[in-house]
């Protein structure tokens, strides 16, 4: 199936998409390149978009490699919550066998995305629209962790909010410290660059 259809499909009829997701191969290369990535350029997009028209008293140049550096540590923090969701999974009496929690994941990641790019995009918008990504993403991870996982109903909200805790902490903490301070050091590097070349 090709992405553009997937992704309407996990978003507009996500349980029998689920079914077909937990039959097909868990090959990472192909969900992080093949999925994971195209999608996750989307808030990329629109935070380029966005700061050409917002960018603000840091200028376009911190837009840009924050965004860069968010969408690298994003894909790298993803799927590190794949092998932490499939490590979770035997404790709440699933199973990762065929990659599947990271194959949960990815899937389960799509309106993140698709809310990152309006987000981005417009930044009034953005905390609004990203939470409401993360929101529907949780329920789409919830019913992917039955199917996908075979985790039993009774605890797939709690393995659902288990998962989530865990990613938005990494997140928080890897891309709200890390990827902001290295963005600065660089920009503040160029600027210092750029300001010694005039001396």
């Amino acid at each position: 199936m090709n992405l553009v259809q997937r992704a309407i499909n996990i978003n507009t009829q996500p349980r029998p998409e689920w079914a077909q997701i937990a039959g097909e191969s868990g090959d990472a290369g192909r969900l992080i390149l093949g999925y994971a990535l195209p999608l996750a350029l989307l808030p990329f997009v629109g935070t380029l978009l966005g700061g050409l028209i917002f960018a603000g008293a840091l200028g376009f140049t911190f837009v840009l490699v924050t965004a860069a550096l968010s969408l690298a540590v994003g894909l790298g923090i993803l799927f590190l919550m794949g092998i932490i969701a499939g490590a979770l999974a035997p404790s709440f009496d699933g199973r990762n066998t065929n990659n599947a929690a990271l194959k949960l994941l990815v899937y389960a990641s799509t309106p993140v995305w698709l809310a990152g790019f309006i987000g981005g995009f417009i930044p009034i918008l953005g905390l609004l629209v990203v939470l409401a990504g993360y929101g529907y993403a949780a329920y789409l991870m919830y019913l992917g962790s039955m199917t996908v996982l075979g985790i039993p109903q009774q605890k797939a909200v709690g393995y659902t909010a288990v998962v989530i805790i865990i990613w938005f902490l990494l997140g928080a903490i890897v891309t709200g410290l890390v990827v902001t301070a290295v963005a600065v050091a660089i920009v503040g590097g160029a600027a210092m660059g750029g300001g010694m070349m005039y001396r």
